[in-house]
């Protein structure tokens, strides 16, 4: 899988003479970095819930490939976070994550089971049989046709292993019956198989199970339509044909407005990267999975070109397990912290915690430690190098270079914009979220307020608005702060805009005399007529005294690049 444009970290220290190493970190800047957790019985109370939302969690995942039965489970959780959400008044959007093609090992009765180190063990197709610690039946109609072979390896563990307890198997494939229905293996280390559903990974098999399961479209009709999910993370994303059954299942059920979380987590999804990135709303590089796919040392090359075609993309990509050692112990290795850094560095937009706060002993802990390191990196983070690199990738830069798409030619100019007069804030308004996320995919050092205008659609016979929904999955966009516009207060480049400027004002992101960059999508709307068409610019405001009126120059950027008015007046924005 080539990938074109150098992979690089962008790493520039603040303070070459590392004194600030010594000093507390006393940031209260937001961090820019989004943040995952994984919702279970460690933080599934309201006031566990608050914590995380005050500690930075920006998106909530409900795994239901975890006791895909028990509905009630996830819906208590979800329930509480609204309560959370209401007491902290902060946003968190829903992710819902599915089971997928995924293999488990069916063992009905609970009862552990104790593997030794060279003893042989029996994998069956065989769902009817008794688990023991010679006989492991996973839920896979025939292994015939999978491409395993002697000396390949499946891993089999508990729900959202770590990799360093002692519940999981890592087994050599020895051989594979003549029908596909069962496989022979030698047992590599010690251990304690506990749980009912276990996790089984086949290095190198094509997995051929639909990509949606019967358990997965019954959750989704049921726990899905009812809470009006943001996001459905589509489990072992083999293809984009995967997305496109997704997508026609949910728009079928009455899920048009949620939006498909890509996971790749497999040789197979690998592969076929690009064509998922295309057609993905984002992606997660799911770590724990594709590493029982791949050899340790090729990891970090997935890694960083997966990373790297996101990015260059647009498309917002997520990695999980990164402090794993925080399930059982208040700090991260050091190891872990660095590499939390480092996926900062390289673009990652978000991090996804998983048995650090579903089962962990430190949930909060986990989700403050990983922040700050995130909010650390950020502030090492070389913004216009990136911005450099994008466009140079994209060939901007040349005398002769055309861009097609007005919205990212007004992203561009921004972001440039920003950067040049070291604005302090960037402000967007838009309506679906895509400026939001063009403007998100250079990675400005501003915080990136977006300003969600509603939008009103019907589909024959009802009326409905996607403000909401538009403002909690831009959540998911690195350094992207969403905030509804209340549409009856004026225009968008009025009263809109001052409202906005006056929030950014109360969370400390601009002082008087800052200069904010305004980003207006081209876009034709009914309440205002052509009024957003003809805002289809770049405006550079410098704040008054107030921090809401502008005072000094003003300047507009047109789509093409270029200034289109320059006015040495004050401007009232009310």
């Amino acid at each position: 899988m080539a990938t074109s444009g150098a992979l690089r970290a962008f790493f520039t220290p603040t303070d070459p003479s590392l004194t600030h190493i010594l000093q507390e970190s006393a940031s209260t800047t937001p961090p820019s970095t989004k943040l995952v957790c994984t919702i279970g019985s460690a933080c599934n109370s309201v006031e566990t819930l608050s914590e995380l939302l005050e500690a930075g969690m920006t998106l909530a995942r409900f795994d239901l490939s975890y006791a895909p039965g028990d509905l009630a489970f996830h819906q208590t959780g979800y329930d509480n976070l609204q309560a959370a959400m209401q007491r902290t008044r902060k946003l968190c959007a829903a992710v819902m994550d599915t089971q997928g093609p995924e293999i488990v090992v069916l063992n009905w009765s609970g009862e552990p089971l104790q593997l030794s180190a060279g003893q042989t063990v029996t994998v069956t197709c065989d769902a009817s049989a008794r688990a023991s610690a010679s006989l492991l039946p996973i839920s896979y109609p025939s292994l015939a046709g999978a491409g395993l072979q002697p000396g390949r390896s499946i891993f089999v563990g508990q729900y959202l292993f770590t990799g360093s307890e002692t519940t999981s198997a890592y087994l050599t494939v020895q051989s594979v019956s003549e029908d596909g229905q069962s496989v022979d293996c030698v047992v590599g280390n010690d251990c304690v198989l506990e749980g009912v559903q276990l996790t089984v990974h086949f290095g190198a098999m094509s997995n051929a199970a639909p990509i949606l399961s019967e358990q997965d479209k019954r959750s989704l009709s049921t726990f899905g339509r009812a809470n009006a999910i943001d996001f459905l993370a589509l489990s072992f994303t083999r293809c984009a044909d995967d997305l496109a059954q997704a997508r026609a299942y949910l728009d079928g059920a009455g899920l048009r407005s949620t939006k498909i979380i890509a996971k790749i987590e497999n040789r197979e999804g690998l592969l076929n990267c690009r064509e998922i990135i295309a057609a993905a709303d984002s992606v997660i590089l799911s770590r724990g999975s594709m590493g029982n796919c791949l050899d340790p040392e090729k990891m970090f090359i997935a890694q960083k070109m997966l990373l790297s075609e996101c990015n260059y993309a647009g498309v917002p990509v997520y990695v999980t397990r990164v402090v794993d050692t925080m399930t059982d112990a208040p700090r991260p290795t050091r190891a872990e912290a660095t590499d939390v850094a480092n996926l900062v560095l390289d673009g990652a937009d978000g991090i996804v915690l998983g048995s650090e706060t579903f089962r962990g002993k430190f949930p909060v802990a986990a989700a403050e430690t990983v922040l700050a390191i995130t909010r650390e990196a950020e502030s090492c983070f070389d913004s216009y190098r990136y911005y450099q690199h994008v466009t140079d990738r994209m060939g901007l830069n040349s005398l002769d270079a055309l861009m097609n798409d007005k919205t990212e030619a007004l992203a561009t100019a921004a972001v440039r914009a920003a950067t040049k007069l070291r604005a302090a804030l960037i402000v967007v308004m838009t309506v679906t979220g895509r400026t939001a996320r063009l403007i998100a995919k250079y990675r400005p050092h501003q915080p990136i307020l977006t300003v969600i205008v509603p939008g009103i659609t019907s589909d024959g016979l009802k009326w409905s608005c996607s403000g909401d929904y538009a403002a909690r999955q831009s959540l998911q966009l690195r350094g992207v702060l969403p905030i509804c516009a209340d549409a009856s207060i004026g225009r968008p480049d009025g009263a809109v805009l001052s409202a906005a400027l006056r929030v950014a004002a109360e969370r400390g992101l601009t002082r008087p005399g800052d200069r904010v960059v305004v980003s207006q999508c081209p876009r034709v709307t009914q309440r205002w007529g052509d009024t957003m068409s003809e805002a289809g610019v770049v405006k550079i405001l410098s704040l008054g005294a107030d921090g809401v009126t502008t005072r000094e120059a003003t300047a507009t950027i047109d789509s093409a690049g270029h200034v289109v008015e320059s006015r040495e007046e004050d401007e009232d924005l009310v």
